[in-house]
């Protein structure tokens, strides 16, 4: 096997070993704190995404399910007014700011940029 094989067979393996399925996702959690979380949980199964709310100064992490992931259903729920919401689906991606850059998208381009420069 040549050398660029057992890198495109080695990425793929670990490409692969990073894919979550059949288990639970991990979310931070954390209720109105003044600071990004760093507690997590594993979420329930039918808790499918992780939720990061902020409201003024104050944010809240937790487990969620996607398909609430509606203004309407989070200001009922939190039962607040004004706020920024984020929900995502990897494991323990509710961690910082609302506006933040997809660390396994990131992961994955690099892998690709990578693969690409040795070809």
């Amino acid at each position: 096997m040549t050398k660029m094989n057992c890198i495109l067979l080695t990425a793929c393996i670990v490409l692969v070993a990073f894919c979550s399925s059949g288990y639970a996702l991990r979310c931070y959690h954390c209720d109105h704190s003044p600071t990004p979380c760093r507690t997590n949980m594993t979420c329930s199964m039918s808790e499918d995404a992780c939720l990061l709310l902020k409201s003024g100064t104050l944010i809240t992490s937790s487990c969620w399910k996607l398909s609430q992931c509606k203004v309407n259903d989070i200001a009922e729920s939190f039962h607040l007014d004004n706020f920024d919401f984020f929900c995502c689906q990897y494991e323990l991606c509710n961690e910082g700011t609302i506006t933040g850059v997809n660390k396994a998208a990131l992961g994955i381009a690099s892998v690709v940029t990578m693969l690409w420069m040795l070809l």
